[in-house]
């Protein structure tokens, strides 16, 4: 069997038409069908996707191993979100899978005179729950403990953060800038990491799974869409009346 017959007698049994599965995976049904008939292979993206939706492993789909077909989805531990052999980090939740476990480390900042003290993002990041024991986040904190905190940077906050906690904490935060985040490493002193630049947070939310609009959701986008053309059409015409005004 070919891995194109396996794709579609996955797809089949998943009760997915040719054009279900191109919806889900963002393709058009004629690239669905010509990874079927074998006329092209799919990238290695859209294999693990499939996995995934079809509820198969990666070595049947892949290898055609008659001993993978039947048995049950790997799952994160994490989450439990069905992933692939393929995925290094798990869509949903970004727990590392493979190899040596990774994570995150959030870094504050030395306070400087011309940055803004992080004592409201201090106290709103103690409050998240996100942070584990030994960390100086693990449990609330005062403003009056948080701005002693904010003074004694560089300090590190958390480390074997997961994916999804990492951009939790940095999406809670008002002063990012005062803060660093970097994978884990082995560097323990925080001067020394301090002097690096660290990751952007908001870029790793490129990688993050995104669902489909529901159908409801397709139709209150309509709805505001409709009522937003109406509010602007009186002004829009209160434009251009007053610009040709004086012209006529």
């Amino acid at each position: 069997m070919t891995l194109g017959e396996r794709i579609a007698l996955a797809r089949k049994r998943a009760g997915l038409s040719q054009e279900q599965l191109g919806e889900k995976l963002g393709v058009s049904r004629q690239a669905v069908s010509k990874w079927e008939s074998d006329q092209t292979n799919p990238d290695v993206a859209y294999v693990a996707q499939m996995c995934r939706l079809l509820e198969v492993s990666s070595d049947w789909l892949l290898l055609g191993e008659e001993s993978a077909q039947l048995a049950a989805p790997e799952r994160c531990p994490g989450c439990q979100y069905i992933v692939s052999g393929l995925d290094q980090y798990c869509p949903s939740c970004g727990q590392f899978l493979r190899g040596k476990p990774e994570g995150y480390t959030i870094l504050l900042k030395a306070l400087r005179l011309t940055a803004s003290p992080p004592v409201r993002d201090l106290v709103c990041l103690s409050n998240t729950g996100l942070f584990p024991e030994g960390s100086p986040l693990a449990s609330p904190l005062t403003e009056e403990e948080a701005e002693k905190l904010a003074h004694s940077g560089p300090l590190v906050l958390a480390k074997g953060l997961s994916k999804k906690q990492m951009i939790s904490a940095w999406d809670a935060t008002i002063f990012p800038n005062c803060f660093l985040f970097f994978q884990d490493s082995e560097e323990e002193d925080p001067e020394l990491l301090a002097a690096n630049p660290g990751i952007d947070p908001g870029r790793l939310l490129d990688d993050s799974p995104r669902e489909p609009l529901s159908f409801g959701r397709m139709i209150l986008a309509v709805i505001l869409g409709v009522m937003g053309a109406f509010l602007l059409l009186p002004i829009l015409i209160n434009l251009i009346a007053a610009f040709l005004g004086p012209l006529l």
